[in-house]
């Protein structure tokens, strides 16, 4: 499944370009289109979902809202804006936390996640059982890219999506495994390294790695190998050093 296949958009030419790494081209079409035609519901769509993918999810939902009052259909409507909204979600669970947090992190048992996180053992209803006091207590859960919520947290590897605490500009030391979570939300804008572009789909994050070069984020920093990285969802950026 292509990107563009899975806005359940018609393709346009600026989706060629997206698929084909071309990305500042791709941002210049999205909003071609849509000021060429202000009233089409599928260039004001596609732009929308652009900008969500860039990070700026609630200016995004707004033009697809807008879509919608043009003659978007309804179910394709509500099929962008659902991932939105929970993403929305979990940022305002994010913004509680008050200062920085860092926890020991481990190897992934699934090559397709980032790492394994550790959380409290829950019942059912997804309440803590009990504090944690022993290695019992903890449940390991395999951090991926693609936005999954808790809602697969008994499948195997306890997938997570890194959803949850995006909005914490999460950064790992790789010679640690130390994670940190910030309550900061702009910390990475300031913080020292190389900078990629990154683009998030309900499937994965996508970095650019390169000129028309792009890759999950994963195989980037499977590629990259760095000691320190930061992923920035809400402005779309990648450091590593």
């Amino acid at each position: 499944m292509t990107l563009a296949q899975e806005r359940a958009l018609p393709l346009t030419r600026a989706d060629a370009l997206l698929e084909e790494g071309r990305w500042a081209e791709a941002e210049a079409a999205f909003y071609a289109q849509s000021e060429q035609s202000p009233r089409d519901p599928v260039a004001r769509a596609a732009l929308g979902r652009f900008i969500a993918m860039k990070g700026a999810v609630r200016p995004g939902m707004v033009l697809i809202e807008e879509a919608r009052q043009f003659g978007l259909d309804p179910a394709t409507t509500r099929g962008l804006l659902a991932p939105l909204r929970a993403i929305l979600d979990w940022r305002a669970a994010a913004s509680e936390l008050k200062k920085d947090s860092t926890l020991t992190v481990r190897v992934p048992s699934e090559g397709s996640a980032l790492f394994q996180m550790p959380l409290p053992r829950t019942g059912a209803d997804g309440r803590v059982t009990k504090e944690p006091s022993s290695a019992t207590d903890i449940v390991w859960h395999d951090v991926v890219d693609r936005a999954v919520g808790l809602d697969s947290l008994a499948a195997r590897g306890n997938p997570m999506g890194i959803e949850i605490f995006e909005a914490l500009v999460p950064s790992l030391n790789t010679r640690t495994n130390k994670l940190t979570l910030h309550s900061n939300s702009r910390s990475a804008l300031s913080a020292t390294g190389r900078r990629f572009q990154v683009l998030r789909s309900t499937r994965e994050v996508l970095v650019l790695v390169g000129e028309n070069r792009v890759l999950p984020l994963v195989e980037a920093l499977r590629e990259l190998s760095p000691s320190w990285w930061q992923l920035d969802l809400p402005h779309g950026l990648l450091v590593v050093r």
